[in-house]
């Protein structure tokens, strides 16, 4: 038999998803692992789909489980057999009660920060000057402008990681932060916020956003700390 995994903890409890349906439509129960106990589906399916509704239903129960308790969630589609997971958890035991220690009592807050159009002059600019040129020159001066505005993305990126962490500085415990400069979404973080200091923590981005109109400053959550405490390898 093989079992869907959707999270572990130290106080979950069955009630926590009395109605709710995992992957598949799959009834939900908890796998006792001594001190510790897991979410879980039985499956006959050798993978699950990467679809819409599989991913919500991951979260859904994942979601059902923080409401009650801070669970360590697992990557979408982790199947294990019983005596696997039994395994898993008594050789990571300590491991796993610091994780929980670590995350107990808070959430995962989101926040993208997108840059609202731009750049359009300098385009407009750069295809003059390169009518003004032979081809030959045209094509190093475009290779330079690539090179220099990959660099300033980069810088501008960075800025606006450190701006954030300033922001939520005293709210976010630990964050986790990836920058994607020559994207839309310039900057993705991941915030590990106090579950009493949520509210506060959203006024502080209310701020934030109003503070920066050349921004698009995007929130969500609270989520299971799918940063800070992913135990699904």
């Amino acid at each position: 038999m093989s079992l869907y995994v959707y999270c572990l903890g130290d106080e979950l409890s069955e009630g926590a998803f009395e109605g709710t349906t995992g992957v598949g439509g799959a009834p939900v129960r908890l796998l006792s692992l001594g001190r510790l106990s897991a979410a879980v589906s039985d499956t006959g399916e050798e993978s699950v789909a990467v679809t819409e509704e599989n991913l919500l239903a991951h979260n859904r129960v994942n979601a059902a489980a923080l409401a009650g308790s801070t669970p360590l969630p697992f990557r979408f589609g982790t199947r294990a057999a019983p005596e696997r997971l039994a395994e898993y958890a008594a050789s990571n035991e300590a491991a796993l009660a610091e994780a929980l220690a670590r995350v107990r009592g808070r959430v995962e807050m989101g926040v993208k920060l997108m840059s609202k159009a731009e750049g359009e002059g300098r385009e407009a600019e750069g295809k003059s000057e390169d009518a003004a040129v032979g081809r030959g020159t045209a094509f190093l001066l475009k290779k330079r402008r690539e090179v220099l505005g990959g660099e300033a993305a980069k810088l501008r990126a960075e800025a606006l990681a450190a701006w954030l962490a300033e922001g939520v500085a005293g709210l976010a415990r630990e964050s986790s932060v990836r920058f994607s400069p020559s994207e839309a979404i310039v900057v993705r973080a991941a915030h590990l916020v106090e579950r009493e200091r949520v509210e506060e923590y959203r006024r502080r981005l209310r701020g934030l956003r109003a503070a920066r109109p050349d921004l698009r400053l995007l929130a969500s959550g609270p989520w299971p700390p799918y940063s800070f405490g992913e135990v699904g390898r």
